[in-house]
């Protein structure tokens, strides 16, 4: 069985089942219960270790503990009001995630986006752009 990750699918495995097909699910405790087939290419997949899959309920990932990320974490500290952070809190807590892995997700999502695509809900409330210079008659 194989196991791979995707820059289209953060906080996702894809993976090959008994049969052979591949499916993805949530990288986390159990998220294999919710596997759906993956339609997508083969191409842009990333193979990992096996052993990465282990605690998601996937059976090519064995048993055992998860093995810690084959690069080390480090710290990383970010300014938030209280209303920010009680806003991502609850958002984490809707989703079931630690805040912690619930951030990590969310900015890792976003860095995977091609730059240029933006959310037009982030700009709605923008003001317009007023033109530079002196107006032409």
């Amino acid at each position: 069985m194989k196991l791979y990750r995707s820059a289209e699918y953060p906080g996702q495995w894809i993976g090959t089942d008994a049969e052979g097909a591949l499916v993805r699910w949530p990288a986390e405790r159990g998220g294999w219960q919710r596997r759906t087939p993956y339609t997508g290419g083969k191409r842009q997949l990333e193979e990992v270790s096996p052993v990465l899959g282990r605690g998601s309920g996937w059976p090519g990932g064995g048993t055992g503990r998860p093995p810690r990320s084959a690069s080390p974490a480090r710290m990383f500290g970010i300014r938030a009001t209280l209303d920010e952070i009680a806003v991502w809190t609850k958002r984490a807590e809707e989703d079931a995630k630690p805040a912690s892995a619930w951030a990590r997700d969310t900015l890792n999502a976003e860095a995977a986006r091609p730059r240029g695509h933006h959310d037009a809900r982030a700009h709605h409330d923008a003001e317009p752009a007023r033109p530079r210079g002196k107006a032409k008659p």
